[in-house]
């Protein structure tokens, strides 16, 4: 169930601003901004004053100057704070004057409850914290917002803010661990920051659902394989001081990674003044394969811009590639437009076009999709139609006013859950196989004309469930069972063409991967 949200680190270096968006709420309706001060100042090395405190029966406070010409005042520290405080460093190289934060309610905005310290020397840091904030430090990432004007011990004085996160690792520590923050432990955390277990689930949430503890280690343990995989790196070096090891090769990694952060900031404070209304804001730079080299060693880099708007639409959700400077837009890879409106009682119709192209000099193809959404009783059955259209021209648009009536595949899907347990089925069908509703095409004017329950009728008939038979017409189809009612998740999956698998994860979260033809003798798969 989670794997497919790692997809995109087997390929690439993910490169995000992490800075999201929410509107609603008090004060203005766009977007919130980054935690960080992105303008230029004058400061200089010698106002990076660090800490002055004051001690007095064992109790210190202070303030701090970060850079950016703003005040961080630290809680009074007692002996019982000290006990639970997070140490380490900010390493791009060493850099001192960063605001490192702990984001208790997991919504990527810097509140004023959330403790914060400004890094020193060699990027040191020591954030303290009461015992409860450090039993949620354990569920919730901790940020650090390099400002313009920070100090990087290697390269200097910052010039172009960026922002880091060292993500949740899902155990207590122990008082001496050190935690550092790098753009490597940035990178891991985009996969479980995006995934639906985590996103904008609150530190009180996540002590209070130990089925949601456990999804959250599984999506942790398979990120770090896949990102160790990926760099051909180990776990240790993931989360190391590489400067301190002498790590020459993992330093360059980071530094490259950081110049996609610090792109990523500027073009993210560009879409925020244009969609001040934007519910999100995401922007990814990222080095991958062109896809018309998949053999390359070559990595080239993209930019990826995803816009939420607060009615639930996606005004933005394109893929570019860049030049290496990451100043120019070299082609539009991919460009999809997307509207989602309300179909009669309480369901949703959401209409995509989706452009994509391999190349500067590919035409592309246009692919279109038709999609009705229908919740009743636990259930969500979606009917998908959908369609390719070649283009002609490089300059001939992707048409939004589209005729689904010649649509020639369709896909229709089905989820649950009963008692830990998910279900999810999916019927694919071509022109050979569509073979009956079909007046459930252009679906999005016919909410007073077609009856919802035909189609879960539709589905009670189709033979949806695990060891059903299938009795509908598909060119293929497939069924998934994950399990969390026991000790460790386990999940089944069979296909059409009469395979089985099955993933059975053990105490330290790897997984058993077993395959089968009958669902009954289990063996090692093969490929």
């Amino acid at each position: 169930m989670y794997k497919s949200h790692l997809k995109t680190l087997s390929l690439a270096i993910l490169c995000s601003t992490l800075f999201t968006g929410c509107g609603g709420g008090g004060g203005g309706g766009g977007p919130k901004g980054p935690s960080i001060d992105l303008s230029n100042n004058n400061n200089t090395p010698s106002q990076n004053t660090g800490s002055t405190a004051s001690n007095n029966n064992n109790t210190t406070t202070g303030t701090v100057n970060n850079n950016s010409g703003n005040t961080v005042t630290n809680p009074p520290v007692t002996d019982d704070h000290s006990r639970y405080a997070r140490r380490g460093r900010v390493i791009d190289g060493y850099v001192q004057g960063a605001t490192v934060w702990l984001d208790l309610n997991n919504n990527a905005v810097k509140d004023d409850n959330e403790p914060s310290v400004v890094s020193t020397d060699k990027g040191s840091y020591e954030l303290e914290l009461t015992e409860e904030q450090a039993q949620c430090a354990a569920y919730v990432p901790t940020y650090v917002d390099v400002p313009v004007g920070a100090i990087d011990e290697d390269l200097g004085e910052v010039t172009k803010a960026y922002q880091m996160v060292l993500p949740p690792t899902l155990t207590s520590l122990e008082g001496e661990d050190q935690q550092h923050i790098t753009p490597l432990t940035t990178v891991l955390w985009q996969s479980l920051y995006k995934t639906d277990a985590y996103k904008d689930k609150t530190c009180t949430t996540i002590l209070a659902d130990d089925v949601l503890q456990e999804q959250l280690k599984i999506v942790m343990r398979e990120t770090i394989d896949q990102v160790i995989e990926h760099y051909n790196i180990s776990e240790q070096q993931l989360f190391s001081d590489y400067i301190e090891s002498g790590d020459e090769a993992l330093k360059k990694l980071a530094e490259d990674i950081v110049k996609g952060l610090q792109a990523s900031v500027e073009k993210y404070l560009k879409l925020a003044k244009e969609y001040v209304d934007a519910h999100e804001i995401r922007v990814l730079h990222y080095l991958d394969t062109p896809p018309e080299q998949p053999d390359s060693t070559e990595l080239v880099w993209y930019r990826s811009i995803l816009i939420y708007g607060k009615d639930g639409s996606t005004p933005v959700d394109e893929r570019v590639r860049m030049d290496d400077n990451l100043e120019t837009v070299l082609f539009v890879q991919y460009d999809r437009k997307e509207i989602t409106s309300p179909w009669s009682d309480n369901h949703t119709y959401i209409q995509t076009t989706d452009l994509v192209k391999n190349s500067a000099d590919d035409i592309g193809h246009c692919f279109q999709f038709e999609r009705l959404e229908v919740k009743i009783s636990g259930f969500t059955y979606e009917l998908r139609n959908w369609k390719s259209i070649d283009r002609t021209s490089q300059q001939q648009a992707c048409d939004d006013n589209i005729d689904f009536s010649d649509a020639e595949n369709r896909v229709l899907s089905v989820s649950y859950s009963k008692d830990k347990v998910s279900y999810l089925t999916e019927f694919h069908q071509n022109a050979e196989s569509i073979a009956e509703l079909d007046d459930w095409k252009n679906m999005s004017e016919k909410s007073e004309i077609l009856d919802v329950l035909v189609l879960v009728a539709y589905f009670s008939l189709a033979g949806y469930e695990f060891d059903d038979n299938v009795n509908i017409p598909f060119s293929s189809w497939h069924k998934r069972v994950t399990d969390d009612s026991g000790d460790n998740r386990v999940i089944t999956s069979r296909d059409s063409d009469g395979t089985w698998q099955r993933q059975t994860y053990q105490d330290d979260f790897t997984y058993v991967q077993e395959c089968s033809t009958d669902g009954q003798t289990w063996a090692e798969c093969s490929n």
